[in-house]
């Protein structure tokens, strides 16, 4: 959460998740590790709470979980509004920016002009807290694409190259650069392959190691807007392999893999710098974005997220699990590895607080079907994890306000071959479920009536077994 709001009450505020002090924000930019800090920078309306003309807002942390909000990194210019984009630290100097003994760190964004989008550079010689528009901009000028934009750049040491992937309409582009000014095409990806219900957005190429396995496999990131697996926007990826000029994925034209079957997580992309690649996503869909009923700001980001793939007969899956700070101080509200529930006896836990997580492992590495509901006056979310038709369900039509769009009351539903255990954060508007081991995972928001203050886990069966369940409330 933001630092500065710890003692703020405001409805619907969250605590284990970034959002401003106020106004819009959508897709996290920028990302950068340097020098013990994680920047966020974002997609940011200063001066309204929907969407309206974007600057780069920006925020710091030592730990992904309390941030400082700093002033506006990037505000429009005469070349247009500032897009999405990326940013890495040039510790080689490729780019000439360097003046100092500090490393120069390079943000390149997309300049969004009326019906042209051109990418961009900046530049900071000051660990990222004053920036300076390249003079040479656009770096990449529009080649006649109306949707062309959103740059994701690294480093590829086989090629010694920057390497950048493009969001092209319903494509991915790479480009090559040796300094980060002069970009070559290199290959484009994706008009025949995965989903193409709308139009492709914040690309990033990210080589993942596999589980268990001396291998590591390349994959693509691709954000989708519309046509998510339960409506609006949503996160594809592809996996397979990149030699510096052209990506080759391992899966079928017609295959696709999503990131996070909830409604609310969209424009993720993952850090530069950082040993282990993590990455963090918009908690929120465009079908309903501009209308959340919260008050002073709109939007929030999800929870910091670890990556890697995990080998299925041949077929590699994302595998997300939550970084969980270490400052946040957690109060046990029940722990056993002895009770169960069953039809004529629900298992009723009553919750202090808000945030609280679920920490449930099942028998024998299954489970019958279930549901876990969160409880409040006028609020109901379910949670059902289905054997029979093996999906989970999250049911947000009865979880509070949800006459705010026509868009936002559903039933979310979830593919899984079996649940053997799950993780479940619950914040004051949002929830993200993990299960088995970070395999599956949904995101969703939703905005109670009131606090909280009941989970309840019930089955229609005459016993349902866990091997144990731990919830625990969470403190800053």
């Amino acid at each position: 959460m933001n630092k500065d709001l710890k003692m703020e009450k405001e409805t619907f505020r969250p605590i284990c998740h970034f959002s401003p002090s106020k106004h819009w924000i959508n897709d996290p930019n920028g990302l950068v590790y340097y020098k013990g800090e994680y920047h966020l920078f974002y997609q940011y309306h200063p001066h309204s709470m929907v969407w309206g003309p974007m600057h780069w807002g920006h925020a710091v942390s030592t730990d992904l979980c309390e941030w400082e909000e700093l002033p506006v990194a990037l505000y429009p210019d005469e070349l247009g509004q500032i897009f999405s984009g990326s940013a890495v630290v040039d510790w080689h100097n490729t780019s000439g920016f360097q003046e100092g003994e500090e490393a120069v760190l390079v943000a390149i964004f997309t300049h969004h002009g009326e019906d042209n989008e051109k990418q961009s550079i900046a530049y900071s010689n000051d660990s990222g807290r004053s920036w300076m528009k390249y003079e040479g901009n656009p770096v990449i000028p529009n080649p006649g694409i109306k949707d062309f934009r959103d740059p994701k750049v690294f480093w590829h040491e086989e090629s010694s190259k920057w390497i950048m992937s493009l969001a092209c309409g319903d494509h991915i582009q790479f480009y090559g650069s040796p300094n980060l000014k002069e970009w070559d095409y290199l290959s484009s990806f994706g008009e025949t392959y995965g989903g193409h219900g709308g139009v492709w957005e914040c690309p990033d190429l990210i080589y993942l190691d596999v589980e268990g396995e001396e291998l590591k496999k390349w994959v693509l990131i691709v954000s989708l807007n519309p046509g998510g697996p339960n409506g609006g926007s949503a996160i594809q990826y592809f996996t397979g392999d990149f030699d510096g000029t052209t990506f080759v994925t391992d899966q079928k034209e017609e295959d696709e893999k999503w990131a996070d079957w909830g409604r609310d997580f969209y424009a993720a992309v993952t850090w530069s710098g950082t040993e282990q690649p993590v990455w963090i996503g918009w908690m929120n869909n465009w079908e309903y974005a501009n209308q959340t009923p919260t008050a002073e700001f709109r939007g929030s980001m999800s929870i910091a997220r670890t990556l890697s793939l995990e080998n299925k007969q041949g077929n590699y899956y994302l595998i997300q699990k939550p970084l969980m700070s270490n400052r946040l101080k957690k109060q046990l509200i029940f722990s056993s590895d002895q009770a169960d529930f069953g039809l004529e006896s629900p298992l009723n836990i009553k919750i202090p607080a808000l945030p609280f997580m679920i920490d449930l492992e099942m028998k024998d590495g299954n489970s019958p079907t279930f549901t876990v509901s969160l409880k409040g006056k006028g609020t109901l979310l379910a949670i059902t994890f289905d054997q029979t038709s093996q999906q989970v369900r999250v049911d947000r039509t009865k979880s509070g306000r949800v006459d705010f769009s026509e868009h936002f009351p559903s039933i979310d539903t979830m593919p899984i071959d079996s649940l053997k255990d799950m993780f479940l954060l619950v914040d004051h508007a949002s929830i993200e479920l993990f299960i088995n081991g970070g395999r599956y995972v949904m995101t969703e928001s939703f905005y109670p009536a009131s606090s909280i203050d009941l989970v309840e886990f019930n089955t229609s069966i005459e016993q349902a077994d866990y091997e144990q369940l731990t919830i625990q409330t969470i403190h800053m």
